[in-house]
């Protein structure tokens, strides 16, 4: 029986694979490329421990890495239960397309896509989203730095990627012009920061310090231990 039988709803995680000198490389070389792994790593882990412990319902839960390979499954420690994919695709754009039509031909009719460079987005965020679907065919959270930490969707629009500067300040601003083009009405969720370059890291320790709860659960309170002893260094 396929998962959507019993749950048309499906959160994706996009994620690159923690490889050393593929990760993180904006924030160098003001990052050590062995502390941009290391960060990394804690993002991943971070997504996976929230993928295990909070409970979302009857959501099907995925995990998209690019690249994948076997190891990845033993150095992670993939909880049971996540569905492990691979990122299929020449850019981001074409990867996310890829998987919105893979989740909506096994049966989902709400399919939330995040990244892993958003530990600030919290539970509420993601429940927010799903029951935005349930009125809106698109659900977009914007990131500070002119992407979007997510963007869900209840129709199927799998070209809604194409024609998207991707890497760039333009992303958010470049998607929304396309769905007002195409009068799709869509919901606009709280701007959330984005960990891409070392300014984003100064400024998500200062907002850690404003926030001793914002950091949950064992990989957590390592993320934040990590970031901290970065900014004082």
């Amino acid at each position: 029986m396929p998962p959507a039988a019993e749950s048309q709803a499906c959160l994706i995680v996009f994620a690159k694979a923690p490889i050393l000198g593929s990760v993180k490389t904006r924030m160098q070389p003001d990052l050590a490329i062995e502390d941009s792994l290391n960060l990394h790593g804690l993002l991943v882990r971070l997504w996976i421990e929230r993928l295990r412990d909070w409970d979302l319902g009857s959501v099907h839960k995925s995990i998209f890495f690019s690249p994948f390979g076997r190891e990845q499954l033993g150095v992670l420690d993939l909880p049971p239960g996540i569905d492990v994919q691979t990122q299929r695709g020449r850019d981001l754009g074409e990867r996310l397309s890829q998987g919105l039509r893979q989740k909506w031909n096994e049966g989902f009719r709400r399919v939330v896509f995040i990244g892993t460079d958003s530990p600030l987005l919290d539970f509420r965020d993601l429940q927010t989203a799903f029951l935005e679907l349930n009125r809106n065919p698109v659900v977009i959270g914007p990131a500070t730095d002119g992407g979007y930490y997510l963007i869900g969707f209840s129709r199927h629009l799998p070209d809604l990627f194409s024609g998207i500067s991707w890497g760039t300040p333009l992303v958010f601003g470049e998607t929304v012009q396309q769905l007002e083009r195409r009068s799709i009405r869509w919901h606009r969720l709280r701007e959330i920061l984005d960990l891409d370059t070392y300014e984003d890291l100064v400024r998500f320790r200062q907002s850690l310090s404003q926030d001793t709860s914002a950091l949950s659960g064992p990989t957590g309170r390592a993320l934040r231990s990590f970031v901290e002893r970065l900014a004082d260094s």
